[in-house]
């Protein structure tokens, strides 16, 4: 009887995030009797590591500090796991981690290691000199792996302008979890009747950290100029850094905003708060990937409008609607053309996205493109 293929994954963290998300999936997803999965996380463990648990993974966490010095012996830990493990295939999730993970893997002789890369249109100024480092390190570094994922065509073509291989790279799409994301009229009115909202206000939401490449400023701009027009319109953001303590975000929201704007923060129950949604926006300026917030609202059956960045266009097709980034009265615009929609117009356009979801990026088309790629590059299961 052949033994299930070990698959190492080292990420960068094990916090709340989208690449987190995809690999929790991927684990749950995953052909117990084909592949036994084992995390290695960077940094100190985050809450997501007991979801990879109960998913099926072991998971380690190094408690790394973010330093130069940190690395070195990040890779001399990393590598006296992988020669006690002995794992098929390692894989890395985000750029620290596939750097690691490459030089661990050669340091203990273990491998194929594949990389995964999950952003598009990097704007490096606005992060700082190390981070820059690393990412000019891994391009250095790509042609080692025998493949690098990408969840976006976006992301493929930014990863080889910057001096990636265009030959081991390939693209698996993010994959959501259309069981809990999914509409609740019920769920809906409860949360809607929490924030004091009949059946005329129109509530807006975004899921995103405070980062600048969310660019909530241009949906602020937008926001002030939908509420003219929609004077029953609200807003709720939710994600780190969104909370009302947050000096810059409290400096922002001033009227005509005060009033309209739930500062909700991190949640743990944000498919409940997308079930009261009528509208769901990202207003991502750059490096996107595949957003699992928009992929999430269509699941749940919420239209989106999102900006043409990384792959957001692809992923509404038509279920939702398009526009430039850094440009608030064209978000606005949108918005408010949906909003101008009758609510069942609204609500066919939400089915419409859900079922664009269920077809084209469920979590087992994800894993069966994973499980795919793994035996491309595995050798045949060793016998107990």
């Amino acid at each position: 009887m052949s033994r299930p293929h070990r698959v190492l994954h080292v990420i960068t963290t094990t916090m709340v995030g989208g690449a987190e998300i995809q690999l929790v999936r991927l684990i749950a997803a995953s052909d117990p009797e084909q592949f036994r999965h084992t995390v290695v996380g960077l940094g100190p463990e985050g809450p997501l590591a007991e979801a990879m648990r109960r998913a099926g993974a072991e998971v380690v966490n190094l408690g790394l500090e973010p330093t130069v010095g940190a690395v070195h012996k990040g890779v001399e830990r990393l590598a006296r796991i992988l020669r006690r493990m002995r794992p098929d295939l390692v894989q890395g999730w985000m750029y620290h981690a596939n750097l690691l993970g490459l030089a661990a893997a050669r340091l203990a002789g273990v491998g194929p290691v594949i990389w995964g890369v999950f952003c598009s249109n990097m704007e490096m100024d606005k992060y700082g000199p190390s981070t820059r480092l690393l990412v000019k390190a891994c391009v250095l570094a790509s042609r080692q792996p025998v493949a690098i994922v990408s969840n976006s065509y976006v992301g493929v073509e930014f990863h080889v302008a910057q001096g990636y291989p265009r030959s081991t790279m390939l693209v698996i799409p993010n994959g959501f979890d259309t069981e809990n994301y999914r509409p609740d009229p019920q769920v809906r009115a409860e949360l809607r009747a929490e924030l004091d909202l009949n059946q005329e206000h129109l509530l807006i939401g975004k899921v995103a950290r405070f980062d600048p490449m969310k660019d909530h400023r241009s949906l602020l701009k937008a926001a002030a100029e939908v509420i003219r027009e929609f004077p029953r319109a609200r807003f709720v953001t939710l994600g780190l850094g969104m909370e009302p303590n947050n000096p810059k975000l409290r400096a922002a929201v001033t009227p005509p905003l005060a009033g309209h704007f739930f500062l909700e923060g991190r949640r743990q129950d944000v498919p409940r708060w997308l079930k009261a949604l009528d509208v769901h926006v990202s207003s991502s300026a750059f490096g996107e990937g595949l957003s699992n917030a928009v992929g999430e609202a269509m699941a749940t059956g919420v239209p989106n409008v999102v900006t043409r960045v990384g792959d957001s266009g692809r992923l509404v097709g038509d279920t939702g609607l398009v526009v430039p980034p850094r440009q608030p009265m064209a978000l606005a615009n949108s918005l408010k053309a949906v909003l101008s929609l009758s609510t069942q117009e609204r609500r066919d356009l939400g089915l419409a996205a859900r079922r664009r979801i269920v077809e084209k990026y469920s979590l087992a088309v994800m894993a069966r493109a994973f499980q795919n790629l793994y035996h491309r590059f595995l050798l045949p299961s060793h016998a107990h």
